[in-house]
């Protein structure tokens, strides 16, 4: 009789802290919904390129000069967040650059860098419908990538991350990385940078082949008590001795937050999707996420030298 008092107080004990828990998290859901759309992105649209500028200049007080004009851009997850709020008007998504590639039978985009968080970082929350060229430009950045990868012998997965080089207070650097062919940006030759949150995102398009890949990644010993390091830098001119790669030892928090909820949308069904897609406001934007491809583009080619066209430049 005893035990089973024990007991009952410590499953009573169990569920108060719960409730207490999910009220807690509750509360914090709610002031980060405040926060998301308390951001007025008005200011940042320019009324007659129908384009987000890319931020403000505190110091000069003043617009920067560089926009945001791709679809395949981690931007566009903005992009429909404002036109949900009503910052900014619908034509403003058709005003997005679209230059489009064949892969096969699969019509894609391309981005300015060719790196994974372009492409399926606004995965994470955005559900993107199969058959709608956002999803299919997801998959053919995916397959390029692996390609890339296989090319190069070493473990796919590039994405805008730190790398070995440092600055006078010896911290990382960092940089838009990414896969030549799928990139605007003038990609150096020599440049090659895995990044292991980059896997967690295509997870959620291909759970069998990302698992691989971190097999690959944990058999180079770049996985530790907090999770994958932050990169390998395969990039001749900054490795260090005979080794393959130099290990970028950091840990960026957002790149482990992405991880977590690619993940997360994995194993739970697209959990943070469906958060997302629950909004009234962004379900009523729902249509612009549908565009499919035209029926006919042109192939993927390497870039040409030279610089990239001077309409699809950031900066």
């Amino acid at each position: 009789f005893s035990l089973r008092v024990i007991d009952s107080q410590n499953v009573f004990a169990a569920v108060g802290v719960l409730v207490v828990e999910a009220t807690r998290l509750r509360a914090l859901a709610t002031r980060c919904t405040g926060v998301a759309w308390q951001a007025d992105y008005a200011f940042l649209y320019h009324p007659r390129r129908h384009l987000l500028h890319i931020g403000y200049r505190v110091a000069e007080q003043q617009l920067d000069a560089g926009f945001y004009d791709l679809l395949a851009s981690e931007s566009r997850l903005t992009s429909l967040l404002a036109i949900a709020k009503g910052d900014v008007p619908v034509r403003h998504w058709s005003a997005l650059g679209r230059p489009f590639f064949a892969q096969g039978a699969v019509a894609g985009l391309r981005s300015w860098s060719g790196s994974m968080f372009e492409y399926l970082m606004p995965s994470l929350v955005l559900d993107e419908p199969p058959g709608s060229v956002l999803r299919d430009s997801c998959r053919a950045a995916l397959h390029e990538q692996m390609a890339f990868g296989d090319a190069h012998q070493v473990p796919w997965g590039i994405s805008e991350s730190a790398y070995s080089g440092r600055d006078h207070t010896l911290a990382y650097q960092y940089t838009p990385q990414g896969v030549p062919r799928l990139a605007l940006r003038r990609t150096p030759a020599d440049e090659l940078v895995i990044a292991p949150y980059a896997t967690a995102l295509a997870a959620q398009i291909a759970p069998r082949r990302a698992r691989q890949n971190f097999d690959a990644l944990e058999w180079l010993a770049v996985r530790g008590p907090l999770g994958f390091i932050e990169a390998l830098d395969f990039t001749p001119g900054r490795r260090i001795g005979s080794e393959a790669f130099t290990p970028v030892g950091t840990f960026m928090s957002h790149h482990q937050g992405m991880t977590i909820v690619a993940l997360a949308n994995v194993l739970q069904g697209g959990v943070a999707r469906r958060w997302c897609m629950a909004n009234a406001h962004v379900e009523a934007m729902v249509s612009l996420l549908h565009e499919r491809a035209p029926r006919e583009v042109s192939t993927l080619h390497e870039p040409p030298p030279g610089p990239p066209p001077q309409s699809m430049a950031r900066l």
